[in-house]
């Protein structure tokens, strides 16, 4: 839902790779699950902050935008968000 009350849907892909493998697996229970639902919570939080028309016209910037919430949230986990 964006913020001018319009339902979205979305197919999004998200690429991450474990870079601590001793991390991904201490500090996170799930990190696979863990990671995707953390992508899909994020896209849902920062859709709904914009238009309709913001979503299309800003694409990268909304892309950089999860790109920078996901890597800081999945660092201490051990994962890179590419």
């Amino acid at each position: 839902m964006t913020k001018d009350s319009v339902t979205v849907a979305v197919d999004a892909v998200v690429y991450y790779q474990v870079s601590c493998p001793k991390s991904a697996v201490i500090n996170v229970n799930d990190y696979a699950k863990s990671t995707q639902l953390l992508a899909s919570t994020s896209l849902r939080t920062i859709l709904g902050t914009h238009t309709l028309a913001e979503i299309l016209a800003d694409r990268e910037t909304i892309a950089a935008d999860m790109l920078q919430t996901l890597d800081a949230a999945t660092d201490p986990w051990g994962i890179k968000v590419d």
